[in-house]
């Protein structure tokens, strides 16, 4: 198989993972995982703007190989330069999983040869690693099932570089190598095997996911990479086998359900269960190799890297800077004055909202008006209109302010619902106009106006066109085929028209022209 470098990857568009609704928890009982033993290991991408030991960008929608540099490719000469900025991270996320900080780290040289690691090694702290003995907790709201609560053991936290990206073409025996990847900072997440569900197991990523993301420490996506999962799974105390890269909630849990059926049939027929490395491809386990150990990748202290050390300030200023973590704010928002309930909760924190709804509800409470709307417009109405991943713009471009004189003129009934959604859509449309919310709504109002005189002329042809059923509505033989002409107004005013201002403005019509509609109306 020939290694080229790669000219030009195809990129897939970035999703958001991230939301309340957890449809992979299961109600299958705990007994059908007797003995199994997840541990998990995650690497997770730092959401830098630059490389860890390089100044090139790490920038994902560019040009395959674009942002490489020297020391990226591992040239002859080129020296490494640590980015503070993947420290600094690396000390949050720590952190936020209580772990135990090393003042003093070190980095080490983790060798392997692949064709998308260009200096035969990897760039690691397998020794004497930033951060260990930490903790995660679990909770029912997690999605955990059989336990009250469940605290996963963190057991090293550490930083490290990442490795290129081997493209694959269909129909061709070439592999290509984007090396814009290569050298991205990551810190490795290490658990003990403290999780006896596939579900357990899928509960602590996800809580990871979001956590990592509220700090601002990864954007935490499957799809772009930013996190990628290996999971050990073991059987009655017998040897674990990993299963490498899982990319999404899902394959956590069917590929563990089923290399634990692998092994328990194994161990049925009599063969010993052997450490292996696995691969998953959405369906079936399979084996890739052994399992490596310590001495195959001669991990040795990099001569070009001095001792990483942490001052007493530093770590005293992350800790002073760390917001609310999100268990403290779910328990917030879901208890008084808010008592929002779980899912939106978990809604607001997914996006990174809950600030933007915090100086929402406030303005909305001092004007006399409960607070808790501002969560369901955002909720049910707003982000159903906001590009997907681009749900971050919104606390900047419909402020606080804004959003809450379009909820206060609508529950004052200055305004209907549409108007203000439109109002919504246009700031999202044009995001560089600052004119303030009255002049919207008052420009908006003159569309509705102009709107009204336009649904009435569509309401007269549509009981003109069927003055069948009109006659039948009329005489009070079949009144249901209301509905039927609400449903022409919507399909010819193509959603421009709510179902109730139609249905009132179609009623005023035929009352108008037949006073015995009018009369049995009353």
């Amino acid at each position: 198989m020939g290694i080229y470098v790669c000219p030009r990857v195809l990129g897939a568009r970035n999703l958001t993972v991230f939301g309340a609704a957890k449809r992979w928890a299961s109600t299958t009982v705990k007994d059908s995982y007797v003995g199994l033993k997840c541990g998990i290991e995650i690497h997770l991408q730092l959401d830098t703007k630059t490389k860890l030991f390089s100044n090139s960008r790490t920038s994902f929608q560019a040009t395959p190989n674009e942002h490489v540099s020297y020391f990226d490719l591992a040239l002859p000469g080129s020296q490494p330069i640590l980015n503070k900025h993947a420290v600094l991270l690396a000390l949050k996320a720590a952190m936020a999983l209580n772990c135990k900080i090393h003042r003093r780290s070190m980095f080490d040289r983790k060798h392997y040869f692949y064709a998308d690691q260009p200096a035969g090694y990897q760039i690691t702290q397998y020794y004497h690693p930033i951060a260990s003995d930490g903790v995660l907790w679990l909770q029912h709201r997690d999605g955990i099932t059989f336990r009250d609560k469940l605290g996963v053991r963190i057991t090293q936290l550490q930083i490290e570089q990442d490795t290129g990206k081997s493209v694959y073409e269909i129909d061709s025996d070439k592999t290509y190598i984007d090396f814009n990847r290569t050298n991205h900072p990551l810190i490795e997440i290490v658990t003990a095997p403290d999780m006896e569900t596939p579900q357990e197991a899928a509960a602590f990523v996800h809580k990871l996911q979001i956590l990592m993301k509220h700090l601002g420490v990864s954007t935490g996506e499957f799809q772009s990479g930013a996190i990628r999962v290996d999971v050990n799974v073991s059987t009655n105390g017998g040897k674990r086998c990993e299963i490498k890269n899982l990319a999404s909630i899902n394959d956590i849990i069917y590929s563990i359900r089923a290399e634990y059926r692998r092994q328990l049939n194994q161990v049925s027929e009599g063969r010993a269960i052997e450490s292996l490395t696995l691969g998953w491809d959405g369906h079936n386990i399979s084996v890739q190799r052994e399992k490596e150990g310590s001495l195959e990748y001669r991990y040795i202290p990099d001569p070009e890297l001095p001792p990483l050390i942490l001052s007493e300030n530093i770590i005293r200023k992350t800790h002073e800077n760390q917001p609310k973590l999100p268990d403290e704010l779910i328990d917030e928002l879901t208890a008084a004055p808010h008592c929002l309930n779980l899912a939106n909760a978990q809604t607001l924190l997914s996006y990174g909202l809950v600030d933007y709804y915090y100086a929402s509800y406030k303005i909305l409470e001092e004007a006399d008006i409960k607070g808790k709307n501002a969560a369901n417009w955002i909720i049910n109405d707003i982000l159903g209109i906001v590009p997907t991943g681009e749900e971050k713009i919104l606390p900047s471009v419909v402020t606080p302010s804004r959003l809450t004189d379009l909820i206060i003129a609508q529950k004052q009934k200055t305004i209907t619902k549409i108007i203000a959604m439109n109002v919504i859509k246009y700031f999202l449309q044009n995001q560089g106009d600052h004119r303030v919310t009255a002049e919207l709504i008052d420009q908006y109002q003159l569309t509705a106006m102009g709107d009204s005189n336009i649904l009435e002329a569509i309401c007269s042809n549509v009981l003109e066109e069927h003055s069948d059923l009109v006659e039948l509505v009329v005489s009070g033989k079949k009144p249901s085929a209301i509905k039927f002409f609400i449903g022409m107004v919507m399909k010819i005013g193509k959603g421009r028209f709510n179902p109730q201002d139609s249905e009132a403005t179609l009623k005023k019509i035929l009352a108008e022209l037949h006073p015995e509609y009018a009369n049995s109306q009353k």
